[in-house]
């Protein structure tokens, strides 16, 4: 990170915002990865040049991105994403492109950095939207993230001993994971995560919880279900990860998920710590087993 336009997320970043907020055309707010800090970058009359050489305006530590990979251009009506031959190409909202006009809350990917645009107009509203998603959501995949987790278990077991209702938690993680990094890259790996999680969101239901909770494993709350209905579940998620694989920009990848399930009937005292090592110890059981499998 190396601009003069770079402002580190703060409790004053909202006042910095607003004093450079006439000469700004809009603003690049940093997602992901988490580890690197958030911060904001001005988008003010000049191109901006983003890439992983010391010269660029915005320089990225990111093997992922081009040494002169991408550059913003103010236009007289907003601003204008332009990539420049990069090798691994630039992103819009997961679309690859090379040259597009920035939309309020488009999502722009540049080797493993991914950022959001936040227009200037009506800024306030979108900076507190966006701070709001970086606290509950998993910036990578769009589910939700640990934290979230950790809350809704906390609050549904909770819900659950109170009323002697039943709770079930799924837990899964991608089978030889690694691999996938080590033959096609990390930009793959990635893009395979998104991937799998709009799979499996689309049989996840509105009242259920979908979370990343580590690298390559994510759990699914489900309340009011029963072991046997968990069970069906997990299996169908297992069946729309494994059944066919997945056509990537770089690649066309198979993979395979193993799968733990823990229930309730509310009639025990569990913490989340309690919960979440059941399923745990049945998602390894599964992989003892061989793999693409479900333990209960």
């Amino acid at each position: 990170m190396s601009t003069d336009a770079t402002t580190l997320l703060s409790t004053g970043a909202l006042d910095a915002i607003h004093r450079n907020k006439e000469a700004a055309r809009g603003y690049l707010i940093h997602l992901y990865p988490a580890g690197q800090g958030t911060w904001l970058v001005a988008i003010a009359s000049r191109p901006l040049l983003i890439g992983r050489d010391a010269g660029c305006d915005l320089e990225l530590a990111d093997n992922g991105a081009s040494r002169e990979h991408a550059r913003l251009e103010p236009t007289h009506d907003g601003v204008m994403l332009v990539d420049l031959n990069s090798t691994n190409g630039t992103y819009l909202n997961d679309v690859p492109v090379t040259r597009h006009r920035l939309a309020s809350g488009d999502r722009v990917r540049i080797g493993n950095q991914i950022f959001k645009f936040l227009a200037s107009d009506d800024l306030e509203a979108q900076y507190h939207e966006t701070i709001y998603a970086l606290m509950i959501d998993d910036m990578l995949t769009g589910v939700r993230n640990k934290r979230y987790l950790l809350e809704t278990l906390e609050r549904e077991l909770s819900r659950s001993r109170r009323h002697e209702r039943p709770l079930s938690l799924v837990m899964f993680d991608l089978d030889h994971f690694k691999e996938v990094n080590d033959e096609f890259g990390h930009l793959t790996g990635d893009d395979l995560l998104r991937e799998v999680c709009r799979r499996v969101n689309s049989t996840v239901r509105l009242e259920e919880v979908f979370a990343r909770f580590g690298g390559e494993e994510f759990a699914i709350v489900l309340p009011e279900v029963r072991g046997p209905e968990a069970v069906r579940f997990g299996e169908r998620v297992r069946s729309l990860v494994g059944d066919s694989p997945f056509e990537l920009p770089a690649a066309t990848v198979p993979i395979t998920i193993s799968v733990g399930i823990a229930s309730t009937e509310g009639d025990e005292i569990l913490t989340v710590a309690d919960f979440m090592r059941r399923a745990d110890e049945k998602l390894y059981e599964a992989k003892r087993g061989g793999r693409n499998r479900l333990a209960h």
